[in-house]
């Protein structure tokens, strides 16, 4: 089936993304492969002032807003992507999936995951532990849920980002304290590949595929339009 239209993301993708000022990844999902990255209206809240980092990212976040590198689901937006969803989707019953997720996890985790399911599309999310919270509750989770560095090793596989380039990322983050996917911790990012299992990659999908996957881990492919 055709690549998902959107990519809800959460806070802990961003703020990391925007650390290191690197968008691209994102740019080329949507120019090339047609996915548009989109933040819940609750995630947009938390990226406007932050605990640790207030309102550091503001302005990136306007300009992605701006440039469309980032879509906010509003109600108007997603009224607009309407047409391919079963006929119960509204935002109402948005609204609650993730009033019930918000429960359980993080406010900005929830109405990602709620958006991602709502629309039978993958998630970005760092947080394994919201993951881990949401399967002992039994409740759906999206397939695939991408982390932030699935992006940023699918976007070195397509040519995006050299690995110059992805060792910088991931070398700021460290000196940052934020957390990153074990196999890049203590190695070079080039070296982390070798025990990294990426969930997005490039390739044919048959039109008899279903675009719609296990397991929260199991690999996306998507292809360029």
């Amino acid at each position: 089936m055709a690549n998902p239209k959107l990519l809800p993301c959460d806070s802990d993708v961003l703020i990391q993304l925007f650390l290191v000022d690197e968008l691209r990844p994102f740019q080329e999902l949507k120019k090339s492969f047609g996915i548009q990255p989109t933040v819940s209206l609750e995630v947009d809240v938390e990226l406007r002032w932050l605990n640790r980092y207030r309102d550091q990212f503001v302005p990136q976040l306007e300009k992605a807003l701006q440039r469309g590198v980032l879509a906010k689901l509003d109600q108007r937006y997603f009224q607009s992507l309407l047409s391919e969803t079963p006929p119960t989707t509204s935002w109402a019953s948005y609204q609650a999936l993730g009033a019930q997720y918000d429960g359980y996890i993080g406010m900005g985790e929830a109405y990602t995951y709620a958006a991602a399911i709502t629309f039978g599309v993958p998630a970005v999310s760092n947080d394994y532990r919201a993951i881990q919270t949401l399967q002992g509750q039994m409740l759906s989770l999206p397939t695939p849920v991408l982390r932030g560095f699935d992006l940023l090793v699918f976007a070195l596989d397509v040519g995006i980002l050299p690995m110059k380039d992805c060792e910088r990322i991931r070398s700021e983050l460290v000196k940052n304290g934020e957390g990153i996917p074990r196999a890049f911790t203590h190695s070079s990012f080039e070296n982390g590949l070798k025990s990294f299992k990426c969930r997005l990659q490039e390739g044919k999908v048959s039109r008899t595929e279903s675009s719609t996957t296990a397991d929260f881990f199991d690999p996306l492919t998507i292809a360029r339009v």
